[in-house]
């Protein structure tokens, strides 16, 4: 079966979970497994005037590391038409992102098609210790399975930060400052405002809220950053509140949370950049 540049229609995605265990994935070979320590995403976007797929995303880093580890980054994007396995199909360097929260590494390459199947991304992550360098750490992550399908990129987005700090700013409809934000008992705005002290819910809900009304403001979002939300809007659905997650838990929340993050600063791969004003 031969490649095409076809992308499959409707932004068809298959929706995974992104820190399933890598010892039952078919990670790099020098990936050592172990849990997830963090979370990686794929997204697939054709170029119609090349005729070549771009293939990006980011790999956050949500453990606690010690200041001044250094960090190697490597992505392996698979594909599979058949059976059960995937097979490697394109390499590449993940580069440090600007990031206000965990340590965030992007990746964008312009490719050949692939035959048309299902995708996933494979990071291996190499960290060194800053007190002995010769100490080196690995862990693989898993960007749940996509195929190609993207909107055009379109709009700028801003920060939580932007959004909760400024009054003056009228918020796109159909959201308002005073709504209350699910079964949390605050407000959007009060969400905004609460200090986080390491609740995983509150990380979520802030980068959730600005992703949410930078996508109602007419910003566009890859199928990755679209499914974050869609899973961020479930959990926050399901009657929790921020003493679901006390400090330490809730890591999903807090790998969707980066997610959100990068794109919330205009940084993630295949996204808008941030507004100039």
């Amino acid at each position: 079966m031969g490649t095409t540049s076809v992308c499959a229609s409707a932004l068809l995605r298959v929706l995974a979970a992104a820190a399933v265990a890598a010892s039952a994935l078919s990670l790099p070979v020098h990936a050592q497994t172990s849990a997830a320590k963090g979370v990686a995403t794929l997204d697939v976007c054709e170029n119609a005037a090349t005729g070549k797929w771009v293939y990006s995303g980011i790999v956050a880093i949500t453990s606690a590391l010690p200041r001044g580890t250094a960090a190697k980054v490597d992505y392996t994007v698979q594909n599979r038409v058949s059976g059960a396995d995937y097979l490697p199909s394109y390499n590449a360097a993940a580069v440090p992102l600007v990031s206000t929260a965990a340590p965030m590494y992007g990746f964008s390459i312009e490719e050949a098609a692939l035959t048309l199947g299902t995708m996933r991304g494979a990071a291996a992550v190499q960290l060194t210790d800053p007190a002995n360098p010769g100490r080196v750490s690995s862990f693989g992550l898993v960007a749940p399975e996509t195929v190609c399908g993207c909107n055009p990129i379109k709009g700028c987005v801003r920060t939580q930060g932007y959004w909760g700090s400024k009054p003056d700013v009228i918020w796109p409809a159909p959201y308002s400052r005073d709504a209350l934000f699910f079964a949390s008992g605050l407000t959007l705005q009060g969400i905004l405002d609460a200090p986080v002290r390491g609740s995983g819910y509150l990380i979520l809900a802030k980068q959730y809220i600005a992703a949410v009304l930078n996508y109602a403001g007419g910003a566009s979002a890859p199928p990755s950053v679209i499914a974050a939300i869609d899973e961020a809007a479930a959990f926050f659905a399901g009657g929790t509140t921020p003493a679901s997650c006390e400090p330490g838990q809730c890591q999903r929340q807090i790998d969707l949370g980066a997610i959100l993050d990068a794109y919330n600063n205009g940084v993630y791969p295949g996204a808008p950049g941030h507004c100039a004003d």
